[in-house]
């Protein structure tokens, strides 16, 4: 069994807690670990349940597996090939790559594939959302992500 990556690069899709207004997504080192991946997906907070989603065939989502439930604002709608909405993620997620059972950094050209899938929304009540161009969310601008606690 090869050793797991202390660090990884990730790519960030985060949305504010107090507005719900998303941020554009980024690439940055992340810890990779099991509590550094529970800060990043509740805000700070450690604990709580993740899950990995699969977004491909490499990639997976790393969320809060509760974060509806908690009233986490809506962050990104998850896309098919064809457009259609099979999920909205709540809360902030992560994309990064897995290896065997491990997860592993991302690539470059993985970002174009992301942005594409995983698409920015902001609800407009009654349990909608609207989707919201990528170019104008604002940058995050809290810092950098390797530690995952921010």
């Amino acid at each position: 069994m090869a050793e797991k990556d202390k660090f990884i690069e990730a790519y960030f899709l985060r949305v504010c807690e107090e507005s719900g207004i998303p941020y554009q997504g980024y690439a940055s080192p992340a810890a990779n670990t099991l509590e550094a991946e529970q800060r990043y997906v509740n805000y700070g907070r450690g604990g709580g349940l993740i899950q990995a989603v699969h977004l491909g065939s490499e990639l997976v989502v790393i969320c809060n597996d509760e974060g509806r439930l908690l009233g986490f604002p809506l962050n990104r709608a998850w896309l098919d090939e064809s457009g259609e909405v099979l999920d909205i993620f709540a809360g902030n997620i992560m994309v990064v790559r897995h290896k065997g059972d491990e997860f592993a950094s991302i690539h470059a050209d993985d970002i174009p594939y992301i942005e594409k899938h995983l698409v920015p929304v902001c609800p407009v009540g009654d349990g909608k959302a609207v989707r919201i161009p990528a170019d104008k969310l604002p940058e995050w601008k809290g810092g950098t992500d390797e530690r995952s606690d921010r």
